[in-house]
């Protein structure tokens, strides 16, 4: 086992198998012979040697050169294990892919990601959407229970951007102890799997959709009326057309449905070119 020293600058907190954690995710994220798996981060490699038992590649990618020597030692024996030193945010996935021969396959991710960038790597996955099948990761649990939110004040752009693209789950809690160096907050494995094509109607263009949505969430205290306002729609017209939508007048950006969305901007859209 490799000597763990822990680095702040990288939100290292390395996963361990208490109470049969490791085989759990691996169970929940139903990884089999068949799949190609993406790990990032694997730290100490705890969950790489789970998935390399039940998975038929694993392609772990980390950040951290001090780990580079202990990760290639624990798996010098096994021809499935391929490490790719980097910023994962830096790398190009499709060449990743390339090299190990899996174009044109989909993978699985499975990974215990930083809590400080959980926003920038779903955002990356989501942009490599094409390449993959689910991710099933592990993130701070309250920014879990804001990915998976239907309605409430938990839900904001990142919860409609995952919506947009796929389907979001939650599905255990990973309590902090299961971690070293032990984190102030507990974790969550969540899972997005992602549509072969969005879920909205061609005729909302995935700019236009996400030009609203930010204008929607630009003031979290503020009405949906007001937010849009800033848009250039007088209120009251707004106001006529939530109605019409059926989404109160009074309605806050996190408790309307993609579905909602999707009617509201329509019919926004199709407004502007009366």
């Amino acid at each position: 086992m490799m000597a763990q020293r822990f680095k702040k600058k990288y939100g290292q907190n390395f996963l361990k198998d208490r109470d049969g954690v490791l085989y759990r995710i691996a169970e929940i994220a139903g990884v089999t012979a068949e799949d190609h798996i993406l790990e990032i981060g694997p730290g100490a490699g705890a969950l790489t040697e789970i998935l390399l038992e039940k998975a038929k590649s694993v392609t772990a990618v980390e950040i951290d050169t001090d780990l580079e020597r202990g990760l290639r030692e624990r798996f010098r024996n096994n021809p499935r294990f391929t490490l790719v030193m980097g910023d994962f945010l830096k790398t190009d996935l499709r060449e990743i892919l390339e090299e190990k021969g899996l174009s044109g396959r989909k993978i699985k991710v499975v990974a215990n990601i930083p809590y400080y960038i959980t926003s920038p790597i779903l955002q990356k996955l989501i942009d490599f959407r094409a390449l993959i099948d689910c991710v099933f990761v592990m993130v701070q649990k309250e920014v879990g229970e804001r990915i998976c939110a239907k309605r409430g004040k938990a839900r904001g752009i990142l919860t409609l951007a995952v919506e947009y693209y796929g389907e979001a789950a939650g599905h255990f809690i990973i309590g902090k102890e299961c971690f070293t160096p032990v984190p102030k907050v507990d974790s969550a494995l969540i899972s997005i799997c992602f549509y072969e094509k969005t879920s909205l109607p061609a005729l909302i263009p995935e700019a236009v959709f996400f030009h609203y949505i930010h204008a929607a969430f630009a003031g979290k205290r503020k009405t949906l009326v007001n937010n849009l306002a800033g848009l250039g729609f007088e209120k009251k017209t707004l106001a006529e057309i939530l109605r019409e939508t059926g989404i109160a007048e009074n309605e806050r950006a996190e408790n309307v449905s993609l579905a909602e969305y999707t009617a509201l901007i329509s019919r926004l859209e199709a407004l502007k070119k009366t």
